[in-house]
């Protein structure tokens, strides 16, 4: 029996939203307590660890989720996938792990970032036991988002009693490893209730070279966002890590809440096409998903871009103002990232064309190499013009992909139809509407809540004056709701 794929976006949502509520919380308190030095020597430590943790995870998440939600309904195939890919899993995080330990000490042995780089490496070794993929291929994102809740409330509890100074930045790091440990080992225990393991026909070479070519497509961003950071802290300074990387936790935060649309319907829509037949079903959930998800997306980045200065200077304090200008790229960042994700996941991963999906993401990857390149040859690679040559490269991705899809897979995806544009257009009256405030206000906080919930109010409004389609979906399917429990 199916899952309400409402139901499932609820969970998901919730658990997005509260993902981002404890990082916007604990966030302003992490930032401000550890400084920019250590959170800069931090992130570039994880950016280093995240080059290895791509060839240890070696792209087993995507691809599992992909394939069992194709064959969920038979549990016995389900259970020969899951032992394949965990011994598989169990393959690529030893040998990571061991040549992860060598480069840390004998790159890093007498740097400060060796610690750091120590802790991670924890990570790597149980990566064997995440198995969420099966529990999102079930649709179980109750389970998931009750889980995941306990764990970040343990993890702020266990913050705020240890975390007092810059100096407790390795415990800081402890704490995220430990999060991740947990998490981990609950969802593996859980999966085991109902797929056990089954050795009885053990293929890895099957699935080699198509979780190669998922590799490379779901760790794209090694030759964009994780590029930047490492060319920010390779030739400009640990401090601009620092700015990047907290414009890119805010915008992230915001952009989990919506791609939880987009990460619900996968097991979904995999299903609709490994079951065959099912292209017409297929094609209509997809316009639903394009038309709900940029109806949040616009406003989204919009509201974003209006208030950056503001959001920095309440999440790090007087020491992150200059993240701002940062952060406001970040917001317009996030709008290429919604378009790509539409397009790489839900139309070209979910039809098996990863092969060509890879080929897209080197060439946007080397324009964003190439990019900044220049920008340090000019002498003028900061944080600000890291993330903007990052979205023209992502523009560059998006016009690969969406030529592919309309002319060789000869899908009719409206992306850039008025239908889906429009919420752009309505969005960008928070301009003029974030500016008039301004003029009549001031004070940081007071300025951050009534730009907010101006803005909301003016997209509301708008929606319901023109009777918008989205807000005919959402009443109804709360009216039912209500309906069947009375």
């Amino acid at each position: 029996m199916q899952k309400s794929l409402f139901k499932n976006a609820f969970y998901k949502i919730a658990l997005n939203f509260f993902n981002l509520i404890v990082p916007v919380i604990i966030g302003a308190y992490v930032y401000r307590t550890l400084g920019s030095h250590a959170i800069g020597s931090i992130k570039y430590g994880e950016t280093i660890f995240n080059y290895f943790f791509i060839f240890a995870a070696f792209g087993v998440y995507q691809y599992g989720l992909r394939e069992v939600s194709r064959i969920k309904s038979d549990i016995k195939k389900a259970s020969q996938l899951f032992t394949n890919l965990f011994i598989f899993s169990l393959l690529t995080n030893i040998v990571t792990l061991i040549i992860y330990l060598a480069v840390a000490y004998f790159g890093y042995g007498d740097n400060a970032l060796f610690p750091i780089l120590l802790i991670y490496s924890i990570n790597i070794f149980f990566n064997l036991f995440y198995v969420e993929w099966v529990n999102e291929a079930f649709e179980e994102y109750g389970f998931i988002t009750l889980k995941t809740m306990i764990i970040k409330m343990i993890y702020v509890a266990l913050l705020l009693l240890f975390v007092k100074s810059s100096d407790d930045y390795l415990i800081f790091v402890g704490l995220l490893v430990l999060t991740t440990v947990l998490n981990n080992i609950i969802s593996f225990i859980y999966v085991k209730r109902r797929v056990k393991f089954d050795f009885s026909d053990i293929r890895l070479r099957t699935h080699l070279k198509p979780m190669f070519l998922v590799v490379i497509f779901s760790n794209g961003n090694i030759l964009y966002t994780q590029l930047d950071r490492f060319m920010l802290g390779e030739f400009v300074s640990e401090t601009s890590v620092a700015y990047y990387t907290m414009a890119q936790q805010i915008s992230t935060m915001i952009n989990a809440i919506m791609l939880s649309i987009i990460q619900v319907t996968i097991p979904r829509l995999s299903f609709l096409v490994g079951s065959g037949d099912n292209e017409e079903q297929y094609l209509d959930l997809l316009g639903k998903i394009t038309k709900i998800y940029l109806s949040i997306l616009f406003p989204a980045a919009i509201g974003l871009y209006v208030i950056s200065d503001l959001g920095v200077r309440i999440y790090g304090g007087a020491e992150f103002i200059n993240a701002g200008s940062v952060l406001a790229i970040f917001a317009l960042y996030m709008i290429t990232l919604g378009f790509e994700s539409i397009l790489s996941n839900q139309v070209i991963y979910i039809k098996q064309k990863e092969a060509i999906l890879v080929r897209f993401i080197f060439i946007g990857g080397f324009a964003n190499l190439a990019l900044n390149s220049l920008c340090i040859y000019f002498g003028v690679l900061n944080a600000g013009t890291a993330i903007l040559t990052t979205a023209i490269a992502n523009l560059v991705l998006i016009t690969c992909e969406y030529t592919y899809i309309k002319r060789v897979l000869k899908i009719p995806i409206r992306l850039l139809s008025w239908t889906n544009l429009k919420y752009l257009v309505y969005s960008l009256s928070f301009i003029p509407v974030s500016l008039a405030i301004r003029s009549i206000f001031s004070g940081t906080i007071l300025l951050f809540v009534l730009i907010i919930v101006a803005c909301v109010s003016v997209y509301l409004i708008i929606l319901l004056l023109t009777r918008d389609e989205i807000v005919t979906l959402f009443t109804s399917k709360v009216k039912g709701k209500f309906l069947k429990r009375k």
